[in-house]
């Protein structure tokens, strides 16, 4: 908007004041001056009246006493003798001031005959003044026309006198006292220049308070100003300005760039050319609002952009009154993306609710400041119970520290995690989560907080756990089966390598199984083989391994022994407590083993070789009519 009259004309307020003041001033002193120049002409003009009158009497009074002493005289002797008494005094007499004189005239035919000697060197010679064509000694010409008075006139030397003048009627005489109008003038003329330069002293230094008391003020009134008028340019809201019937005055920079117009092009335009037809009604009502309570909305609509596409925005405004004209000022924000945000925020709500994983979102400092319905589910906790704390509520200690540093260093590094993690339910269950941690960041690169998405897979996990136990485990006995003994065989026979270690491998075989399975039938030989597989690892050592390797064949692992004495001591155990008697329903059997051995690195270096020569070896102990048991041995022929 344009510089308003009232901020320019207090701009200007100091300059008038100023002016007015000089004015002031000026009127002051020169109506002071004037004052004192009327009265002080007023006393010379008393003083000169006085001086010429009596002059004037004491001329008469002499011309008299002349005239009484010597009356058979005749009137030109008796004006000489005036004359001379005159005279004589006359030379006593000096004036007054620098140019206050008297002068004595008399009429001779057509000129004005001066009997006095003049004072002004320069007109002591001067005798006579023609009475014609001439404006020389006025007051005289007055006087002896027989007048008396005053009068501002030139005198004999054409000089500007204020005189006084009256007429000597015995001699036919004039007599005129005068000073110059100069000399009259001069002291009020150097008062005036001294009062005008004090005035002008006085006016500057009252300028200069003006000045330094409006100052601050003007400067405040425009840094406001400024500072208004950068928000008004520099808002992002957008403002505008309008007439009562909508006519656009003036609108800021963002409110230009929100509709896509140039302020040229804008002020050409009506609130109506960039509203759509159908929000008329809605218009119209706010309009209502505003003309009745002097403010409208907040209100949300649709503008027209100016290549035709619609903008959502946000109206709110008053009425402001100008020079009593009434403007509607509003404030308009761009709430499109805003729009699109709430919508996206509506469907993530829904997402988030109905969802069939657990969620859980923190602060920048890992603070948990939302939960979905699914997360309870899960972990039992509810949002009241879990707002504000750690995540590390739900950990199960089955982590080390080092686990979780390496996930906060992957955040840190790539801006998520995904992996497992073995989590601690409210009620103190474990359970296995299959769990995604992703960094929200701001638009300058720093975290604005950290969103978890969890599912429960503790049921898969156990589901995988059975099968692999399954894949490794003998489903009747649930010893480990062929592949696992195989693996830790291999496992073993490396760490024998490494240390020197010696490893024993026993194959085992039940007597007579075949004969017990056909009479009794498979689910008693179905029992036989467990109770078997319960009495071998009643056997073993803690680290040993027994397994079944299909039918009645058993493989034991005896790793880390020292001789063949310490593999002997653990096979006659076994042997004993195989052979002790069972009972299969009403019969009683009498169970019993033969073992092969084979002995790392003395037989064999490779599992499969030990296991062979362990079987050979258990072939030849069935033989044996006791002690079904036999060290493999390379001399022997199997």
């Amino acid at each position: 908007m344009g510089e308003s009259k009232s901020y320019q004309k207090l701009l200007k307020a100091p300059y008038h004041l100023i002016a007015i003041m000089t004015l002031i001033v000026i009127f002051i002193i020169s109506m002071a001056l004037y004052r004192l120049y009327s009265v002080g002409f007023e006393e010379q003009k008393n003083r000169l009246t006085e001086l010429v009158q009596s002059k004037a009497v004491m001329i008469n009074i002499l011309a008299e006493y002349t005239i009484h002493g010597h009356q058979e005289k005749e009137k030109k002797d008796i004006e000489k003798e005036v004359l001379s008494t005159l005279m004589s005094a006359h030379k006593k007499f000096k004036g007054f001031g620098k140019t206050g004189e008297f002068t004595l005239a008399k009429l001779d035919k057509d000129n004005i005959h001066f009997l006095l000697s003049h004072r002004h060197g320069a007109v002591d010679d001067m005798k006579s003044v023609s009475k014609k064509n001439s404006n020389l000694a006025e007051p005289m010409r007055h006087a002896l026309s027989g007048k008396s008075g005053y009068i501002v006139g030139s005198d004999y030397r054409g000089a500007t006198v204020l005189a006084a003048y009256t007429p000597i009627k015995m001699l036919d005489w004039g007599v005129v006292a005068k000073i110059d109008l100069s000399e009259i003038q001069a002291p009020y003329i150097q008062e005036a220049i001294y009062g005008f330069i004090g005035s002008i002293i006085l006016i500057m230094l009252g300028s200069l308070s003006v000045i330094r008391f409006i100052q601050p003020l003007t400067d405040e009134i425009e840094s406001s100003r400024q500072y208004n008028r950068m928000l008004f340019n520099k808002s992002l809201v957008g403002f505008s300005l309008t007439d009562i019937n909508g006519k656009i005055i003036d609108a800021n920079p963002a409110f230009l760039e929100l509709l896509g117009y140039t302020k040229e092009e804008l002020v050409n335009l009506s609130y109506w050319d960039i509203t759509p037809e159908k929000y008329k009604p809605q218009v119209d009502q706010q309009l209502k609002k505003l003309l009745k309570k002097s403010a409208y909305g907040p209100y949300e609509k649709k503008y027209v952009h100016k290549d035709g596409h619609l903008l959502d925005v946000r109206l709110s405004g008053c009425i402001l009154k100008k020079d009593g004209k009434s403007f509607i000022w509003s404030s308009i924000e761009n709430i499109t993306e805003q729009k699109k945000s709430d919508k996206s925020i509506k469907e993530a709500s829904l997402v988030f609710g109905h969802t069939h994983e657990g969620i859980m979102i923190t602060d920048a400092d890992a603070h948990i400041t939302r939960v979905n319905s699914m997360f309870t589910e899960i972990t039992g906790f509810t949002f009241e119970e879990i707002k504000g704390k750690n995540p590390r509520v739900l950990q199960s200690g089955s982590h080390d520290k080092q686990f979780y540093k390496n996930i906060w260093e992957q955040i840190i590094n790539t801006g998520s995690w995904y992996g497992e993690i073995n989590n601690r339910r409210k009620n103190g269950e474990y359970f296995t989560s299959l769990q995604s941690i992703t960094a929200v960041k701001n638009k300058d690169g720093s975290v604005s907080g950290y969103v978890s998405v969890f599912s429960d897979i503790s049921e898969r996990k156990n589901y995988e756990k059975k099968l692999a136990h399954m894949a490794m485990h003998d489903g009747l006995t649930s010893l480990p089966n062929r592949m696992h003994f195989q693996n830790n065989l291999n496992q073993a026979i490396h760490i024998a390598k490494r240390h020197k270690y010696k490893i024993a491998v026993l194959f085992l075989d039940l007597n007579k199984f075949k004969e017990i399975n056909d009479t009794l039938g498979h689910e008693a030989g179905d029992q036989l083989l467990k109770e078997t597989a319960k009495r071998l690892k009643e056997c073993i050592r803690e680290e040993d391994t027994v397994a079944r390797l299909g039918g009645d064949e058993f493989a034991i692992l005896l790793p880390e022994i020292k001789n063949s004495e310490d593999a002997l001591n653990i096979v006659r155990k076994i042997l004993d407590k195989t052979s002790e008697q069972f009972s299969i329903g009403k019969k009683t059997i009498m169970p019993s083993m033969s073992i092969g051995i084979s002995i790392y690195p003395d037989h064999g270096e490779d599992g499969d070789t030990l296991l062979k020569l362990a079987d050979k070896a258990m072939y030849s102990a069935k033989q044996k009519e006791k002690d079904r048991y036999e060290f493999y041995n390379q001399n022997k022929n199997y």
